[in-house]
């Protein structure tokens, strides 16, 4: 670790994705000056992005009409026009041009280690991998969603899954089971069901497609009970998985009324994740509700923990919020302006 050095600024963002960049964007629009704030991102500019498999593509949709990908008021026409899907490659390049344009400060290849809120100064401290001290009167935690399985399991052997997925190549079992209902769980089923493959899909409620079918997680959905019709998918509704172990050579799923479901191969866990609060947390509280995780945030996404601490994108989501791309510019919005009037 280099020599500690140590600034400060007003408000600091962590992330720069579209839940830092659509705070950033608002606080421009809301007079505050660029050299008041600073976005860090561990990586490049949507560098979350750049870490998908190159061919995998947004769930929401960019159309002239209505662009659920769009933040800070940047077209995403002005990068990509005519892709309802964009890659996340594409998105990336879009990040970055929102950056660019907006004239968002960012500061790349920072990563962000620990960040605590000094009682006596009534500043947060942030610190850095590289020893470096900033202080910050309002900080906002915009670093991403992914962070851990979101299921407390008992497990004695099941691949948990993540972005990117090695073992599906090596994948050879006649009989797979997948636990999960997400767009996590719909991927890991199209990819795995063919011809001489029998895939179990098990769901903790009913698996029902949303109607109309207007976007790509609903026509999956479809795709998946087509598949089922043919025979190379079951789907187990009303199945809540407790617990996984293994008897000799088989696996065995239990849920969480008693029941059980055998699997000859090591079942593939897509419960999602909670929310990626490392680093943060005693700035912030979390509560659990139907084995949903969320922050106890105020209307403005405010910690109500610690006041002046804000968390921006997905896991920043309120209770009956769906937390896609499209609301983070309502986010940001919403978070600067609470910024900006506690500033002045």
């Amino acid at each position: 670790m280099t020599s500690s050095t140590q600034s400060h600024l007003p408000v600091v963002i962590i992330g720069a994705g579209p839940g830092g960049l659509s705070v950033a964007g608002a606080l421009i629009d809301q007079g505050l000056a660029p050299e008041k704030f600073l976005v860090l991102d561990r990586g490049e500019v949507g560098q979350a992005w750049l870490d998908y498999p190159e061919d995998t593509h947004l769930l929401s949709e960019s159309n002239p009409a209505h662009d659920e990908n769009m933040i800070a008021g940047v077209e995403t026409a002005e990068v990509f026009a005519h892709i309802p899907h964009p890659s996340h490659l594409m998105y990336q390049k879009y990040l970055h041009h929102v950056a660019e344009k907006k004239n968002i400060p960012v500061r790349t290849n920072t990563t962000v280690e620990n960040i605590s809120f000094d009682a006596e100064t009534q500043q947060f401290v942030i610190v850095t991998r590289d020893g470096e001290i900033i202080t910050a009167d309002k900080v906002v935690w915009a670093a991403g969603m992914y962070c851990n399985p979101n299921e407390n399991l008992d497990m004695e052997g099941c691949y948990i899954h993540y972005a990117r997925m090695p073992y599906m190549d090596d994948m050879v079992a006649n009989e797979v089971t997948v636990v999960g209902s997400a767009n996590g769980a719909n991927g890991v089923v199209m990819e795995l069901a063919k011809p001489g493959r029998k895939v179990t899909l098990v769901v903790s409620r009913e698996y029902a497609i949303p109607l109309p079918i207007d976007c790509l997680w609903k026509e999956n959905m479809q795709f998946i009970k087509d598949l089922e019709k043919q025979g190379l998918v079951k789907i187990i509704e009303h199945f809540r998985v407790k617990r996984i172990f293994k008897d000799g050579q088989t696996y065995f799923l239990e849920s969480e009324d008693g029941r059980t479901l055998s699997s000859p191969a090591k079942p593939i866990i897509c419960t999602g994740f909670l929310p990626n609060i490392d680093g943060v947390t005693t700035l912030v509280e979390q509560h659990n509700q139907e084995k949903e995780v969320f922050l106890n945030l105020d209307e403005f996404h405010q910690s109500l923990r610690q006041p002046g601490f804000f968390v921006a994108g997905t896991i920043g989501r309120l209770e009956h919020n769906e937390g896609f791309i499209r609301n983070f510019r309502d986010f940001g919005k919403v978070i600067a302006e609470q910024i900006v009037s506690s500033l002045s």
